[in-house]
């Protein structure tokens, strides 16, 4: 029988070590589908984005996909 049983997420979490890493990873998924969605509604390619913030369409991709 596990030893998680009847215990909440953030329980098992923080036994694991892993609430931190989970919290990180939750909020760079949000911000990388709020910045999808800018992109959308503003209709701009990834290319374009790059232009805008000075920097190479691959960092734009990696940003963008990497947490989906």
């Amino acid at each position: 029988m596990s030893k998680h049983i009847g215990s909440n997420l953030d329980d098992c979490l923080d036994t694991e070590a892993i609430r931190e890493e989970m919290a990180a990873a939750a909020v760079k998924r949000v911000i990388a589908w709020q910045i999808g969605q800018a992109m959308k509604a503003r209709k701009i390619n990834k290319t374009q984005m790059a232009k805008r913030m000075h920097t190479s369409r691959m960092l734009v991709n990696l940003g963008c996909c990497r947490f989906r």
